[in-house]
């Protein structure tokens, strides 16, 4: 494992944790409460995915920000409209 993908992995149990913690210690109740909740889960949610998925996860997300993302998609496309003019 590189330490970047360790880093990644322990931003990843940083926020699982920071966000459960978060989530117990928050005051009051009501509509800020519920609000409040929904966005420490969410953060949970991330730091669930860092935890397992370390630096690929970082890099899938860099991936899909990207203008290049559809780049596979269509070099594959073109691969095979060309094999299929070539066969008869």
């Amino acid at each position: 494992m590189t330490r970047r993908d360790l880093f990644w992995r322990a931003a990843g149990a940083v926020l699982l944790v920071g966000a459960t913690a978060a989530e117990q210690l928050a005051p009051g109740s009501g509509a800020f409460r519920g609000l409040l909740t929904l966005v420490l889960l969410v953060t949970a949610f991330l730091g669930l995915l860092l935890l397992i998925r370390g630096k690929k996860m970082a890099l899938a997300l860099r991936i899909e920000r990207s203008r290049h993302r559809m780049l596979p998609e269509l070099i594959r496309a073109r691969h095979r409209q060309r094999r299929a003019e070539r066969l008869p």
